[in-house]
């Protein structure tokens, strides 16, 4: 199975804008970046007016921060202009009111509830008279599902699409490209995050699960590798991403796969020692690499009959869904207090985890500030919270180990060492590897 990426080459820049910026902030950097977000053969989608688009945004803003019910509102909006509002049926399908409503902050309020931030958005409207909401419109949940790495194929609308999740934080689309966000009262704008962290993970299970994969007889193998590692971090980053969107927190700790669970530092309260996961994604990268091979074999002139195709891509599919219930299982364990840990090779140890692990005095503690260009600061432990600050403990015993910390309001941290240093990264930006800008 290959996977699709839009006929685009996405520039990815970082910009950072000082403190206490704004939705007006926000505004004129979205409106600056749009018309140059994108290269090559792509039709790009009309934004808003820049006056128009800061009082969207400043509405949106706004209405984070006015719970309904106690509950704070979350929810996507399409923006298109009125004497076009068509979006093609492949990216979802509209439900227009018969009249429409005024664009307001009470309004979005009300609406809010009536969506699924994972599915749905509110679509807004506009011309030289201003705003209106003209109805919803169901995305469906694979780009969510993508985003999160749980899904290869996806759809969105190629449009003006703006996501709030919480109060503080505004993000900004171009269909599936990110524009900018408003996080907090500053303004950041798209970056590829690459996680390095996870590469050597990645690259140890791999290699542990090696005699139990089989390769592509016929696809080349800058192909089905680049796959396999793909689908390694994103199934840890599914776990973590399934957590976050629990709202509770919690804490994955990665460990050598080789040389099992220390309980001198960590003490399992619920011990389970299951390989399903493991099974699972052997069982999708094997099926996976079979149907690789159909194609290479077609392109190459030979006949593979379509039913033989056919029967193999519903094995596919049924193999991915079985992968993606046990990520979601492993991530439900982290309802229990405790951490849940798994091996480098997704073997599920267990749950419920107590660090026992103490500071070690040989190591020291910084903050990641660009892991890329290799830029840190220095830090002191008493500084984070009590499961960073667990992690940080158990990273100082244990070089091999990672752990993924959760918080309850949904930003992840990675936790490891290098040598006689201890680094912990915020914020990490856990997207689907195949998606980058998202």
């Amino acid at each position: 199975m290959r996977t699709s990426t839009p006929n685009a080459n996405y520039r990815a820049q970082f910009i950072e804008v000082p403190l206490a910026s704004f939705p007006k902030e926000l505004a004129k950097i979205v409106f600056e970046r749009w018309p140059n977000m994108v290269a090559g053969d792509y039709a790009l989608p009309l934004c808003p007016p820049l006056p128009l688009l800061r009082q969207l945004l400043e509405i949106c803003y706004l209405t984070a921060s006015a719970p309904e019910e106690s509950r704070y509102p979350q929810f996507n909006v399409i923006a298109l202009p009125k004497n076009d509002a068509e979006i093609p049926e492949s990216a979802g399908r509209m439900y227009r009111f018969s009249s429409e409503r005024p664009l307001s902050v009470s309004e979005l309020r009300r609406l809010a509830p009536a969506t699924d931030i994972k599915k749905s958005a509110i679509l807004v409207l506009w011309d030289e008279r201003g705003w209106s909401i003209g109805g919803l419109f169901d995305l469906g949940t694979s780009w969510h599902r993508a985003r999160s790495g749980l899904e290869y194929r996806y759809r969105s609308p190629n449009n003006f699409f703006a996501q709030v999740d919480r109060p503080g934080r505004l993000r900004v689309y171009q269909g599936p490209y990110h524009v900018a966000s408003l996080a907090d009262g500053v303004v950041l704008t798209s970056r590829f995050e690459f996680n390095l962290v996870l590469h050597e993970v990645a690259s140890r299970g791999l290699a542990k699960m090696d005699g139990s994969i089989d390769p592509p007889l016929y696809e080349h193998p800058k192909e089905y590798e680049g796959f396999e590692f793909i689908a390694a971090i994103n199934t840890y980053a599914a776990i973590a991403n399934a957590i976050s969107m629990a709202g509770h927190g919690g804490m994955i700790v990665i460990i050598d796969g080789e040389n099992g669970l220390n309980k001198s530092l960590i003490k399992l309260k619920y011990e389970i020692g299951s390989d399903n996961l493991k099974s699972e994604f052997i069982y999708y990268i094997n099926k996976r690499h079979e149907i690789g091979d159909y194609y290479e074999l077609s392109e190459d002139g030979h006949l593979v009959p379509e039913g033989v195709i056919y029967r193999s891509e519903l094995a596919l599919s049924d193999r991915f869904e079985a992968l993606v219930e046990a990520t979601r299982l492993v991530a439900s364990l982290s309802g229990c207090d405790g951490s849940i840990v798994i091996s480098d090779d997704l073997n599920l140890n267990g749950f419920g985890g107590e660090i026992k692990a103490e500071i070690s005095p040989e190591v020291d503690i910084f903050e990641v500030i660009d892991e890329m260009q290799r830029k840190y600061k220095k830090c002191d432990i008493e500084q984070f919270g009590m499961r960073h600050r667990s992690a940080v403990k158990l990273a100082s015993q244990d070089e091999k180990s990672v752990a993924l910390v959760i918080s309850q309001d949904g930003p992840i941290s990675a936790v490891w060492r290098e040598n006689k240093k201890v680094f912990v990264k915020k914020d990490v930006n856990l997207v689907n590897m195949n998606m980058p800008w998202a």
